[in-house]
């Protein structure tokens, strides 16, 4: 691909994603909330179609910083969802003692996410914000409004552990540039399953460990 033709799609690539974004806004008015489900399911058909748009531009624009940026980010995703199933494992074990001395029908869920927080995104700042164009706080809070499921979920003796030394990289993920890398099962949901793009998880920070016993939810941030 020569420069023209390069530059020709980065800017058509540019133009989609702009008119994309300006439908979601115009549709989910950031940050009211959403008025209905007809709406819910229309937002997420425009983020689709956003996250197609941003990792075709990310194909054709990658960097090795955004390589870089890929692999911190899997590692600390791999090792957080770790954490999360031993966190997991620990508390069923303390359940189990609860259920023999209380006779009560303890059941834990847990869940691993991305959670947004639009005043305060604490998003990672790359130098090709102006490639892209996107409204990234605006985006990633309506894709936290509108996903339809967690990315990873544990509940009672079930346990999400999925990281056995086999990449996940499907997808949008299976590119040259991450041949060398294992990705993450947490990955491979966000960008796979959930409508993050690749550079959208380049700069997403902010994720949560939910843990519910009964009625009870104790949310604890976990910021990478």
């Amino acid at each position: 691909m020569d420069h023209t033709e390069y530059k020709l799609n980065a800017d058509v690539l540019r133009h989609c994603l702009q008119n994309i974004e300006s439908d979601v806004m115009r549709i989910a008015k950031p940050f009211d909330g959403l008025a209905d489900g007809t709406s819910v399911r229309v937002v997420r058909d425009h983020l689709e179609n956003r996250a197609w748009t941003l990792n075709r531009m990310f194909g054709l624009h990658v960097t090795e910083a955004e390589v870089r940026r890929f692999e911190e980010v899997n590692e600390r995703l791999t090792q957080l969802t770790q954490d999360f199933n031993q966190r997991h494992r620990d508390l069923q074990q303390q359940i189990a003692i609860l259920r023999m001395y209380d006779g009560e029908p303890f059941e834990l869920h847990t869940t691993l996410d991305y959670h947004h927080d639009p005043d305060n995104p604490c998003l990672h700042q790359m130098e090709d914000d102006g490639f892209y164009g996107s409204h990234w706080n605006e985006m990633l809070w309506a894709l936290s409004e509108t996903r339809p499921f967690e990315a990873i979920w544990c509940g009672g003796d079930h346990i999400c552990d999925l990281d056995d030394g086999v990449s996940w990289a499907e997808g949008p993920l299976c590119i040259p540039q991450f041949e060398h890398i294992c990705v993450c099962h947490l990955v491979h949901c966000l960008c796979t399953h959930q409508s993050y793009s690749i550079p959208d998880l380049l700069r997403m920070t902010t994720y949560g460990l939910d843990y519910q016993l009964n009625c009870g939810i104790d949310v604890v941030p976990t910021k990478i």
